[in-house]
């Protein structure tokens, strides 16, 4: 199977249409993996088609009659059988139940009123969301026709992002292979009959809220930038030692969280700025906060001697309101320091993400059009309306920030990515290094919204 995974040494290929053989592969071993970890047998896996399923060419022409040869060829070789005879029933994925069925392949929204049914053809809803996550109006998986491209929609309220003529959709089996890289990860995880954990199951899947390859990941990235910080300074590091570890001491953090795990094994530094501006935080604002004793609170990891910029939005009756960037457990609030955040979650909610970050500056950027999340949107921008132009709104937390997400539910970007990121500014000299850290103060971050340097502050998208 290794020659079918999305990777370096296997790229996408060049095919017409939609690579069929790729992706069918790619979805039998999503299917074989999930059905081997939950505890069933391989010879008990119904293999039987799609198509198969459905009654094979005589039954299935009026459909086939406005699929494209590669779409039917894909149905012909992805399996089925499974979503038929399984019992409990087996889910495709965490967030697909399974491939639609004939009658549901052209139920989307993804076309205007005044189009008529010869255009109606063009998209086709692949795969039925999971109504097990509570989504409003769940969809699915949406295949392009005409550009052999795809996108996510776990409700029918995305449609109006997906289709402002300004997302980029993505082939197949790069959406595949992000699931398959989540199962590889452990972020996605089959589970049989005896687990009595408080995730929730949709059969036979849970979500861990992280991963030990996550923690392990996350360290790294933080490693590499203290060395990568270290073997530039100008002469030997002479501060008294720092560790993230103080950073929480005013907080409660279980010793089994995320927060609690990496603060606690994180290697001290000895200098004082770990980004532009940034260093260990020395308080936790929302520690004294009442929240829902399966809640875990926002981390403050890296401070800024700045205040956290304020957002804000226009009502419709013209009233100027702030945004805060937490939950309204927190928004009594309204002064904290600027910095990088682990932010809020439920370990045990629908999509829990215990290393999900944000960085708050002290100041909104993106007036110059120039600053954008992973999936291309600019700061601010109305992601519903349609057209070009976007009339972006200035942004104090979008820095980073995947957008909508293509994969899975959108969270904030994981701590990994971050840390990564900035370990490669300093070694490919974007940042400079004096005698007390990363130079440039906290000005620096203005760059994401230039013209030259915007592109060095977008993270490429992710699940």
């Amino acid at each position: 199977m290794s020659q079918w995974r999305v990777t370096a040494e296997h790229p996408l290929r060049q095919v017409e249409g939609l690579d069929h053989e790729r992706c069918a592969a790619l979805h039998n071993l999503i299917v074989e993996r999930g059905w081997t970890a939950s505890g069933r047998s391989l010879s008990d896996l119904d293999r039987r088609s799609w198509w198969e399923c459905y009654g094979g060419d005589a039954q299935l022409a009026p459909h086939a009659a406005k699929l494209s040869p590669t779409v039917i060829a894909f149905l012909k070789a992805a399996w089925h059988g499974y979503v038929m005879t399984a019992q409990p029933q087996h889910a495709f994925f965490r967030y697909l139940a399974g491939l639609c069925s004939p009658e549901d392949l052209w139920q989307n929204t993804n076309y205007g009123d005044d189009e008529d049914d010869s255009n109606k053809r063009r998209y086709v809803t692949l795969y039925m969301a999971n109504w097990a996550l509570g989504a409003s109006h769940p969809l699915g998986l949406v295949f392009d026709q005409q550009t052999s491209t795809a996108i996510q929609h776990i409700s029918i309220h995305d449609t109006s992002v997906t289709m402002n003529g300004r997302q980029i959709w993505l082939p197949l089996e790069l959406i595949l292979e992000g699931f398959l890289d989540m199962i590889d990860q452990g972020k996605a995880l089959a589970v049989d009959s005896s687990y009595d954990g408080e995730q929730e199951r949709i059969d036979p899947w849970i979500m861990p809220s992280y991963t030990a390859c996550d923690l392990d990941e996350t360290l790294e990235a933080f490693g590499r930038l203290k060395r990568a910080i270290e073997t530039r300074m100008p002469g030997a590091p002479s501060n008294e030692p720092r560790r993230l570890r103080d950073a929480a001491e005013s907080s409660t953090l279980s010793p089994n969280s995320f927060a609690g795990r990496f603060l606690e094994r994180a290697p001290e530094i000895r200098f004082d700025y770990i980004a532009p501006g940034l260093r260990i935080a020395r308080q936790q604002p929302f520690s004294s906060v009442n929240v829902d004793q399966s809640h875990i609170r926002p981390v403050l990891l890296f401070e800024s001697s700045q205040e956290a910029h304020q957002d804000t939005e226009r009502t419709p009756w013209g009233a100027e309101v702030v945004i805060s960037p937490f939950s309204p457990s927190f928004r009594d609030i309204s002064n904290y320091p600027a910095g990088l955040y682990l932010t809020e979650t439920d370990p045990h909610g629908a999509h829990p993400f215990e290393d999900g970050c944000k960085l708050i500056l002290p100041y909104a950027i993106g007036e110059n059009g120039w600053a954008r999340t992973s999936d291309g949107a600019l700061f601010g921008e109305n992601r519903h309306a349609q057209g070009p132009t976007a009339n972006p709104v200035p942004r104090s937390t979008d820095l980073y920030q995947l957008g909508f997400n293509h994969f899975i539910e959108i969270h904030d970007v994981q701590l990994k990515h971050v840390l990564s990121h900035w370990a490669d500014m300093v070694e490919k000299g974007k940042w400079a290094v004096d005698a007390d850290g990363v130079a440039g103060g906290i000005e620096k971050w203005r760059e994401a919204d230039t013209e030259d340097h915007w592109q060095d502050y977008q993270l490429p998208m992710s699940w």
